[in-house]
């Protein structure tokens, strides 16, 4: 999947859902920030309209501007309604010029508030890794199984776990394990749940934010 897959470079309103725009690689980080509260601003608006929204993103820059929205939502959709944001992850197609594009749609609920979960007293805790950039396709494509595989492990074990990402590459690569791992435990029966939120990390000097996903099935209620 490229990473800026896009036509234009604001949110499009589609049925039922959101499109996610990739950002121009040369846009300034405040524009950049702004453009994500944007986002997360028409999710949060979606959810309190109707209680449900698809976010639709293809490439890893718009899956991973997806994600931080979808962490800013969900403290909005907090401190105004007292709501928990949600989403099932899933693949979605698309047809280009000829070409298949593989993108992911987070299927965006609400539901009652239950008790703050802090993710460092999870057991599981899995660190995704973004692959080499001349990595073969089959090769990237079984990664991202295995890491599927064991995010599917890990919950059947302990019913929730967590996923860390650091960047958009490794973001994406997350985004489509949790999609495949959700295929897995549907074939136990329970369906597989997500929301995520930022974290930091200190990498030499400086200070870097990621996403760190909090995965849970059914089987909690």
């Amino acid at each position: 999947m490229e990473d800026s897959i896009t036509d234009k470079n604001t949110e499009e309103n589609i049925v039922n859902g959101l499109k996610v725009a990739a950002d121009p690689a040369d846009i300034s980080p405040e524009d950049r920030k702004k453009n994500v509260k944007r986002l997360a601003g028409a999710i949060s608006h979606a959810l309190r309209t109707s209680g449900e929204v698809d976010v639709r993103a293809f490439g890893n820059a718009a899956i991973g501007k997806a994600c931080k929205a979808l962490s800013i939502a969900k403290d909005f959709i907090e401190e105004t309604h007292n709501l928990q944001l949600s989403y099932s992850p899933a693949f979605l197609t698309i047809q280009v010029e000829g070409s298949t594009l593989t993108g992911i749609k987070f299927c965006t609920f609400t539901s009652e508030k239950t008790d703050d979960k802090d993710l460092d007293e999870v057991k599981s805790v899995l660190m995704v890794k973004a692959d080499p950039k001349d990595i073969d396709s089959q090769d990237r494509r079984l990664k991202v199984r295995k890491l599927a595989g064991a995010i599917a492990h890990a919950v059947e074990e302990n019913k929730e776990c967590v996923v860390r990402a650091f960047g958009n590459a490794a973001i994406s690569k997350a985004c489509k394990a949790l999609s495949i791992a959700r295929g897995f435990t549907a074939t136990r029966g329970p369906d597989l749940y997500c929301y995520n939120q930022f974290i930091m990390t200190k990498m030499g000097d400086n200070e870097r934010t990621g996403i760190a996903y909090y995965v849970f099935t059914n089987e909690l209620n």
